[in-house]
């Protein structure tokens, strides 16, 4: 079976070159910087103009890279090679080799176990479960039928400021030929799905709005010629749902991207950049400027709530 051709409009978004940032001179941010400015602007300041930043790795971050990667690579092969080759992939072997790899990274790099081999082999039967979900689902989640992947990871780089740059990584791009519009999904690993709450959580929201505006202006495609989506995958469904949708591995979410919301999107962003950024690109480095914002949730996960030489407001 010969290679389908592809449209311009797919070739044209794979052949662009993004412009590279010079770090010795410019910023990026990027979202999850973002979103961490408004759940609490003093958090950022400690990890960034501060400079005291760390990483900490978990299994959730390990599960949710590599489940990432596992689809991706499954779907690149479903949309450039045969349907055949995709189906003939083993995915439970392909996500248990890239888990392995990356928490074997990842443990390098803290030096010592973060999780146990049986928190890992739980995790892995929930990819497993999820997998063989999307498999069997294949057709209504993933048709190839007048669709085109763009592509993958898809770097989006846009100057907000002198010397300040958005910098982000969509998941996946589709173009379909016959409605003429792209779709950007965001891949999101849950344990049980998204509640109604985090659905109307606008800072939440944001990362697909801004990817939106910003595809739009980078490729030089209109923007009511692009769909959004976050593609939650679920590891944990209930035995006896008491609704259908309860016992489904995806739970799919459009948010309203029309120009209000993606105006609200940029808007925030932007405040962020003139706040925390001086004309040359520099960080702002009055701690006046980032107050906190102590809560019970914030605090929860801070990297800093045990630390009263760097945060006394923690909230236990």
């Amino acid at each position: 079976m010969a290679k389908k051709k592809l449209p311009q409009e797919v070739k044209v978004i794979q052949e662009h070159v993004v412009p590279t940032i010079d770090y010795a001179s410019q910023k990026s941010i990027s979202y999850s910087q973002y979103s961490q400015y408004k759940n609490c602007k003093y958090q950022w300041y400690l990890n960034y103009p501060g400079n005291h930043r760390t990483y900490t790795p978990s299994i959730h971050t390990v599960f949710g890279t590599a489940l990432h990667e596992t689809v991706q690579d499954w779907l690149t092969v479903l949309y450039t090679a045969k349907v055949k080759d995709a189906d003939e992939i083993n995915l439970a072997e392909v996500l248990l080799d890239k888990m392995r790899t990356i928490y074997k990274q990842e443990r390098e790099s803290v030096g010592e176990d973060f999780t146990t081999p049986e928190e890992l082999s739980e995790f892995w039967r929930d990819g497993i479960e999820i997998l063989s979900y999307l498999k069997r689902k294949r057709r209504e989640y993933f048709s190839t039928k007048n669709t085109y992947l763009v592509g993958v990871e898809i770097p989006i780089v846009q100057e907000l400021k002198s010397n300040v740059f958005f910098k982000g990584y969509i998941d996946l791009v589709f173009y379909n030929t016959l409605s003429e519009k792209y779709t950007i999904i965001d891949i999101k690993t849950s344990t049980k799905g998204w509640t109604k709450y985090q659905k109307k959580d606008d800072t939440k929201i944001s990362q697909l709005l801004l990817y939106k505006e910003f595809f739009a202006r980078q490729f030089n495609v209109p923007v009511d010629n692009i769909d959004v989506q976050y593609f939650i995958v679920k590891r944990k469904v209930p035995d006896d749902p008491e609704f259908p949708a309860m016992g489904r591995r995806v739970q799919e979410f459009a948010p309203p991207s029309g120009k209000i919301k993606r105006g609200q999107a940029i808007t925030g962003i932007s405040e962020f950049v003139q706040e925390s950024f001086s004309e040359e690109g520099g960080y702002n480095l009055l701690t006046a400027a980032y107050p906190p914002s102590p809560s019970k949730n914030n605090c929860r996960f801070c990297p800093f709530k045990d630390d009263q030489s760097l945060c006394s407001f923690a909230v236990s």
